[in-house]
């Protein structure tokens, strides 16, 4: 019985090592060895080697002090069935490096004893890593098994991709290589037919081994349901199609072996199946409206590269590709700016707004309207293609892209629009996507809210429920805060976990905070406070403004009412200009220039003041500065800036800065001045029982030697070290929430800055010596350390609050004490991006940067009526203040210790 049950175990497992090495081995031999060895001599060759493996393994488990391993080697040969059938993908994994290590070293060495040691060796190496990573192995082929070997499992229906790169990627990748490599298409069609027909007598194989049984069904699914696949999941299918004709048309030109060519695509064939299948799976659900999507997309890009290439290669005026995507991309990016240009304009902000709703709601547009989109592309194409044949010059057919692309839009919204959108599917007409919809009932809002939003809604007490403050201060904690603002009491505790400003809001348990909330959260924001109101402060324990607070509190609604909190796009569209003019420069002077002060200094120092700029525009966008907040919980324009274009964490940035606004260097509390043991701001922060105990912040030697110290290596430390300290915090912080469980946006801030490295490495690698990409990064370093500089100045050698003077103070009072602003001339605004403010901007940390010279007077006369203290220095004066607080801070400590 054991017997009869082993058979199909081992029959299976035989037939899979049998078709997987020879192979592998095959191709391998065809790519590397050459075509003249035979397929005997390979497996002898294998065969020797396996034998030096086995001996090898001998031999090492004759030694008691390597008995462990090589009882580890030799169970790789004693239960060779039990392993693939129990670890299958550790196995595979194994045999291909094997196999790889000794085609390699026979290739370049024709030695039958060096591939033999070579081979042992690696074997040896690739089995003790395989033992070592065997849970993880093990994890992902569970995983695996999943998703393909269980049976029983309930199988989801596979969906359609939605991405148009994919049919533009691999349907151009497959057409070229086919009009390229194959010159007879008789000899195409027939070579096609007979790698389908392999492929598909090997999914019967593969279906009759009881363990691939499911991917022999997603194989021959392929084939037996091919119609219902286009139009099921077209975008799937085209990709799969095309990845298939292109490996096994590509693989035939170079061998120009038919039979090598079939083994590749049938082997192509498999992966390309079982990975379409994988990826679909973790697809949204899409509806079917995506098949003239993907069909008109896929003719689109065919006939433009047929207008651009085929076309003008008949009438002698050829384009390149990379011409031609140079100029799609340059005109897509000019779109943009011209949208909001004139979105900057009242005029021509509708137009703006068009031209923007065609670009941010692409494939929105596709779906609903392919038919005005095919026609708006085409007719761009054909015109754009027209001015290129007749003059010749890509300057003037980039200018008739830009006039062509908006006047083909606006004819068709407003002349054309009637007759141009989907009637049978009772689509609104186009252009009624740029127009708001109607609100809809509360009813219908509450009907369609689903159980997670019922979830968030926290019981509704009555709105006579007087509560008294010690009432509220017992709900102080993280696990049931409550919050008071205007009077008003709210239990936050379910909206609390999922802040978008982080945990700052914990801050304020049990407190008022009226004046952080309107600070912080535009006025309608408040709408959203009625679902987690569940009292009124009773009167007697009402806060009462002092008149400095009320004067304020005026202020910041007049600046609401008279509209100092709108953006002016075409002031930002010039900061923008600025940072990639800049980091344009330096690849300029990096690719063009000849001299190597130019390309390191002159290069470097443009980097760093465009990166310096971008960061000035990813805090605006952070705080809202450019954009008013949207839901969905990621800023993408500051993500863009501040991860991609800066190389910092904006997730990190959003929380610590949340924080420092609300509690502004609070002794050992805010994160963005909290720099023990390098540096001591203040005393307070020796004495803070909340964070360090009774006992205060203990001072070991190390510690007190650095902070004597402190002004010396101030600047030094700042300028240098204070960016690469940024990016080591802004990984690890990522990182800390991918364990917490904040996966998505923890990916989203590493993907960012993945995307930095690369641009950044790519710039860097264009210098032709190592030791000018070093002076590149010291000098782009340094010269975006001057940012650090002056993000401390305005809080270093001010007032320091505790919780207790915070709250005694007033939010008004508080920030303006423990700020600074910096007097520049109006030419040095641009260096310092609004950071010379900074009073203004911690009162009003939404207000655009472009308002806050025009509210710094009206700050000025309000603290002077009121006594409050308002403190501007020069840079200089500034640096010169710090450097003597850091100073005498240090003699305070050596004090201290006598």
């Amino acid at each position: 019985m054991v017997a009869a049950t082993a058979l199909p175990s081992i029959a299976s497992t035989a037939f899979a090592v049998t078709a997987l090495l020879t192979s592998l081995w095959v191709v391998s031999s065809k790519l590397c060895v050459g075509d003249e060895d035979s397929f005997v001599a390979h497996f002898s060759l294998l065969t020797i080697c396996l034998a030096a493996f086995i001996l090898s393994s001998v031999c090492v488990e004759s030694f008691e002090p390597t008995r462990h391993l090589g009882r580890i080697l030799l169970d790789r040969n004693l239960n060779f069935v039990s392993n693939w059938n129990k670890e299958t993908l550790r196995s595979t994994i194994e045999s291909i490096v094997w196999i790889s290590t000794i085609s390699k070293s026979y290739e370049h060495t024709m030695r039958l004893d060096f591939a033999c040691v070579t081979g042992s060796i690696s074997a040896m190496l690739v089995v003790f890593l395989g033992e070592l990573l065997t849970p993880v192995s093990r994890s992902l082929e569970t995983s695996v098994r999943r998703h393909f070997g269980q049976e029983n499992a309930k199988d989801s229906q596979s969906l359609a991709s939605s991405s148009s790169f994919m049919v533009i990627l691999y349907g151009y990748a497959g057409l070229t290589k086919l009009l390229a490599h194959v010159k007879d298409v008789t000899l195409a069609v027939a070579l096609s037919a007979g790698c389908g027909l392999s492929l598909l007598v090997a999914s019967k194989v593969i279906h009759s081994v009881p363990f691939t049984r499911h991917c022999g069904e997603i194989l021959q699914d392929r084939f037996y349901s091919c119609s219902t696949n286009w139009v099921k999941h077209p975008m799937r299918s085209a990709a799969e199609l095309s990845i298939f004709l292109a490996i096994t048309t590509a693989s035939y030109a170079q061998s120009q072996d038919p039979y090598f060519s079939v083994q590749c695509s049938v082997i192509c064939g498999i992966l390309v199946c079982l990975g379409g299948e994988a990826s679909s799976r973790f697809m949204p659900s899409t509806k079917t409206h995506l098949v003239p999507t993907a069909v008109v997309v896929y003719a689109i890009v065919l006939t433009c590269h047929y207008i651009f290439t085929d076309i003008p290669s008949l009438i002698g005026r050829q384009i390149s590709f990379g011409a031609q995507l140079a100029l799609s991309v340059l005109t897509a990016l000019s779109y943009v700016t011209m949208g909001h240009i004139l979105s900057s304009f009242q005029s021509t902000a509708k137009l703006g707004t068009l031209i923007h709703d065609r670009l941010r709601q692409t494939r929105r547009n596709w779906e609903i309207f392919p038919v005005r989109s095919s026609v708006e592309v085409g007719t761009t194409n054909v015109f754009t293609w027209a001015i290129w044949y007749v003059t010749g010059s890509l300057l003037l057919t980039f200018g008739a892209a830009l006039i062509a692309g908006p006047s083909i839009i606006v004819l068709n919204e407003y002349v054309l629009s009637p007759f141009q959108y989907d009637r049978t599917s009772g689509v609104v007409p186009p252009s009624s996507l740029t127009k708001s919809a109607a609100p809809e009932a509360p009813e219908a809002k509450q009907a369609e809210a689903g159980p997670a939003e019922a979830k968030l809604r926290p019981r509704v007490r009555p709105r006579d429920n007087v509560l008294t403050m010690s009432e509220i201060k017992g709900h102080s904690e993280v696990a049931s805060p409550w919050l008071v603002i205007d009077n008003e009491v709210y239990d936050v505790t379910e909206f609390a976990k999922m802040h978008p400003g982080g945990t700052i809001i914990y801050k304020y348990a049990g407190k008022d905070c009226t004046d952080q909330f309107k600070a912080f959260h535009r006025p309608r924001v408040s709408l959203y406070l009625k679902k987690y109101h569940i009292g009124t402060l009773k009167e007697s324990d009402r806060p009462v403004p002092d008149e400095a607070t009320l004067a304020y509190r005026e202020l910041r609604a007049k600046l609401w009412k008279d509209g100092h909190f709108e953006a002016n796009a075409a002031y930002y569209n010039i900061k923008h200009a600025v940072w990639v003019s800049f980091i344009l420069m330096s690849l300029a002077a990096v690719s063009l220039s000849t001299s190597m002060s130019v390309r390191t200094l002159f290069g470097g120092a443009c980097l760093g003041l465009g990166l310096q700029q971008a960061a000035f525009l990813a805090h605006d966008a952070a705080h809202n500065g450019i954009l008013p907040p949207k839901k969905g919980g990621i800023n993408w324009l500051a993500w863009f800036l501040g991860s991609v274009v800066f190389g910092i964490s904006t997730n990190m940035w959003t929380e610590e800065h949340s924080m420092h606004h609300a509690i502004t260097v609070r002794p050992r509390e805010d994160p963005q001045f909290n720099y023990l043991p390098i540096w001591l701001i203040d005393l307070k922060e020796l004495a803070n029982p909340k964070v360090d105990g009774p006992s205060g912040y203990r001072l070991n030697p190390f510690i007190r030697f650095l902070v004597r110290l402190q002004h010396f290596h101030f600047l030094p430390l700042v300028i240098i070290v204070g960016r690469v300290n940024l990016h080591a915090i802004s990984v690890g912080y990522e990182l800390k929430n991918m364990v917490l469980g904040r996966a998505k946006p923890a990916l989203v801030g590493l993907l960012g800055m993945a995307l930095y490295w690369t641009w950044h490495a790519s710039l860097v690698s264009l210098l032709p010596s190592a030791r000018e990409m070093v002076i590149f990064s010291v000098v782009s370093h340094v010269t975006a350390g001057i940012l650090h500089i002056q993000l401390l100045l305005s809080h270093m050698d001010v007032n320091t609050h505790t919780e207790e003077e915070e709250d005694a103070a007033g939010f008004f009072k508080h920030q303006c004490e423990v700020s600074r602003n910096i007097e520049v001339a109006w030419y040095e605004n641009w260096f310092h991006g609004g950071l010379e403010y900074q009073i203004e901007h911690h009162l009003f940390p939404q207000l655009p940067r472009h308002q806050l010279h025009v509210v710094k007077p009206m700050v000025e006369n309000l603290c002077k009526e009121h006594g409050v203290i308002y403190r501007s220095d020069t840079f200089t004066e500034a640096v010169g203040g710090v450097l003597g607080s850091l100073r005498e801070l240090a003699w305070a400590v050596v004090s201290l210790e006598q």
